[in-house]
């Protein structure tokens, strides 16, 4: 039974959004099935208040990049990107499929701004990357108050949808969250099977997600990753070293904000990887979320 069978027939469509409303994009196949389902709802075009909004960190897969802009041709939606530059008005420059940066730059900008680099305990790189930079745009370029921000959480993501919901009743920031694949019903197997039909997909594996190497990825995952393109590593090493000998006001150094994983750094990472071949962590790595205990949930959706 497909998601939109399992809908009551009384039920207002989920996919016709409240409005004025700001369609977080990630790049990834769940959120760019509901930005589809969406512009379909309003008979193939979008409203004028209603926009669609990309926050790229750099350091989104190649692929990811190409799919976006795939997406927004294909479906014929304005997909503005964004991204976090410390001297743009509102730390918020635009940019497009051929300026967007490719090489991790607003993300160790970042870093270096703040003289630490995110961990799952403090993860400054959803919140000032992504999340701040579409509510800056929303407030500041389109001049909304209130708005109501699209994100594409599943059904089957009951704990980050009621994280979510839970957020709004204490939200002061204008952004209300609006929730159209969790209220539709719609799972990850709806989306992978109506993905299974297109004429085009994202040319990523279900394990590697948008983010290259993210710290909230499992070990098993980030092992099986580096294995197989050692140099994905070299990034993460760099921004670990670059704030190694950080200390706080008080002089005194925080290590937990000196490594993005919490138990080791990137370079013994890729040692590990390169060392020797665990069968656990190739296979545990092929099962996907939930046989990888090390996996934490992002903000960022796929």
């Amino acid at each position: 039974m497909t998601a939109a069978a399992r809908l009551p027939r009384t039920v207002r469509n989920p996919y016709r959004v409240p409005r004025p409303a700001v369609i977080s994009f990630s790049g990834g196949r769940t959120s760019s099935y509901m930005l589809k389902h969406i512009v379909d709802a309003y008979g193939g075009r979008l409203p004028p208040d209603v926009a669609v909004v990309f926050a790229n960190t750099g350091l989104e897969r190649p692929e990811t990049l190409e799919f976006v802009d795939v997406c927004s041709r294909a479906w014929r939606v304005d997909v503005i990107w964004v991204e976090y530059l410390w001297d743009a008005p509102h730390r918020t420059r635009v940019v497009d499929f051929a300026t967007a940066s490719r090489n991790g730059e607003p993300y160790a900008a970042l870093i270096d701004r703040k003289g630490f680099v995110p961990n799952p305990t403090l993860r400054a790189c959803t919140t000032f990357l992504k999340r701040d930079r579409i509510e800056s745009y929303a407030r500041h370029r389109l001049g909304l108050k209130r708005w109501h921000a699209v994100i594409g959480l599943r059904a089957d993501e009951q704990r980050r949808v009621l994280r979510m919901r839970a957020m709004n009743c204490g939200s002061s920031t204008g952004a209300h969250a609006v929730l159209p694949l969790a209220n539709a019903g719609v799972r990850e197997a709806d989306v992978l099977d109506w993905w299974k039909r297109q004429p085009f997909d994202l040319g990523i594996p279900s394990y590697a997600g948008n983010c290259d190497l993210c710290y909230l990825k499992g070990r098993a995952k980030l092992i099986r990753l580096i294995r197989e393109e050692p140099s994905r590593a070299d990034w993460w090493i760099e921004q670990e070293a670059n704030v190694a000998n950080r200390t706080g006001p008080d002089g005194r150094a925080c290590e937990s904000m000196k490594r993005f994983r919490l138990g080791e750094t990137y370079a013994e990472l890729k040692a590990a990887a390169l060392a020797h071949r665990d069968l656990f962590d190739e296979a545990a790595a092929s099962f996907g979320e939930s046989a990888d205990a090390g996996s934490v949930d992002c903000l960022c959706t796929d």
